[in-house]
């Protein structure tokens, strides 16, 4: 036999034994749970839940078999109280039985099944329920002691909105928790304790109503004057300007809303912008913008709480008031002083300038004056 038959005999052999110990790999990698990285073998929920109104709740979630002689996997409720707001976040043990009828894949689906008490969506509330689905594979293997689980891996299939997804996602018992899901609850703001009967303050102002009154300080003012404002909306974590339907005016039209939470709007004398479908917690900044011979002043209520007095330090000056908005009342009453002045006065602004011309003159007289005398001797 030549050396290059030879060869060519042997490179086969490698090749096979690489193919056979690649399969026989590649088969324990399987039988010892599909991954070659850390085996876990707990698995916890997560479930975030955001409110800016303190809500009682709780939640249920269920693995639904997909492998036909699986034994059923316990999923624990996960509960919030009424003095919980904001975004707080909570995990579950996932309960497994050890009843498994042989070594091998369990494969399950994992998904929210509801929320206790059920919010049904309204026109000024809603509770925006987690869409997501997670594939729950469990490897079980025999033991020392009987069958017992290997390694559990968990991918997501669709997130909280229910839209396809895809990735391995962490289910340790940490803060980087990846098997979650995430609820929001939504109230309009203004509408009071009870949404479903909205308190009898909402039909006037709304979510927030900002008014405008001018005083006109004696004189004359021009009544079809625009005054300029601009409401910057700061939403609450899971909302933006579309969860309750659109941020709309007093007559129902839905308001333009820039990404950066701005709108602009004008107001003329005694008329009022009336805001609605703003959700509870929105961090709200009303400016109005700086306007000439005027000055700015506005007493304001949020959550039914009536504010400090804001004022522009002189005229010509923008004025602005922050908060946020609450359940119950809120509105910003916004008052301009006109700068008038008698037609027998000065303005005050131009003041020292006809002083500076008055003395000038009594200056010139006096000279001239001084001048004739000395003529005249």
């Amino acid at each position: 036999m030549s050396i290059k038959t030879l060869s060519k005999k042997m490179l086969a052999i490698v090749v096979a034994g690489a193919m056979t110990m690649g399969l026989a790999m590649s088969t324990s990698v399987f039988a010892a749970g599909g991954d070659t990285a850390t085996k876990t073998t707990e698995a916890y929920i997560s479930k975030t839940f955001n409110t800016e109104v303190g809500k009682n709740e709780r939640f249920t979630f269920q693995a639904t078999k997909v492998t036909g002689n699986a034994p059923e996997v316990t999923i624990p409720n996960i509960t919030f109280t009424d003095t919980e707001t904001g975004s707080k976040t909570e995990r579950a043990k996932v309960l497994f039985p050890t009843n498994w009828p042989d070594a091998g894949k369990y494969e399950y689906t994992v998904t929210e099944t509801g929320a206790s008490p059920e919010i049904t969506d309204e026109a000024h509330q809603k509770m925006i329920m987690s869409q997501a689905e997670y594939t729950m594979d469990v490897y079980v293997i025999n033991g020392d002691k009987g069958l017992k689980i290997s390694n559990i891996i968990v991918n997501k299939k669709k997130d909280d909105k229910g839209t396809a997804a895809t990735g391995k996602v962490d289910i340790s018992d940490t803060n980087n928790n990846g098997f979650k899901f995430t609820n929001t609850y939504v109230q309009e703001a203004g509408t009071g304790i009870d949404p479903a009967n909205p308190d009898p303050t909402y039909d006037k102002d709304g979510s927030l109503n900002v008014t405008k009154t001018i005083n006109a300080n004696g004189g004359t003012v021009d009544a079809d004057k625009d005054f300029d404002f601009t409401a910057i909306f700061n939403f609450p974590k899971g909302t933006d300007a579309t969860t309750l339907g659109g941020v709309k005016d007093a007559n129902g039209h839905v308001i333009t809303i820039n990404e950066n939470g701005t709108c602009t709007f004008t107001l003329k004398a005694n008329k009022n912008m009336k805001f609605t479908g703003v959700p509870v917690g929105t961090k709200i900044n009303v400016t109005e913008s700086a306007t000439p011979n005027y000055k700015g002043s506005a007493v304001s209520v949020f959550n039914g709480q009536s504010q400090t007095k804001v004022e522009a330090s002189k005229y010509n000056m923008a004025l602005t008031v922050t908060n946020t908005l609450g359940q119950k009342q809120n509105k910003v009453d916004v008052t301009n002083t006109y700068d008038y002045v008698p037609t027998t006065g000065i303005i005050m602004n131009t003041l020292p300038y006809v002083l500076m011309i008055a003395l000038c003159g009594a200056a010139l007289m006096a000279f001239v004056a001084f001048k004739r005398r000395r003529l005249q001797k």
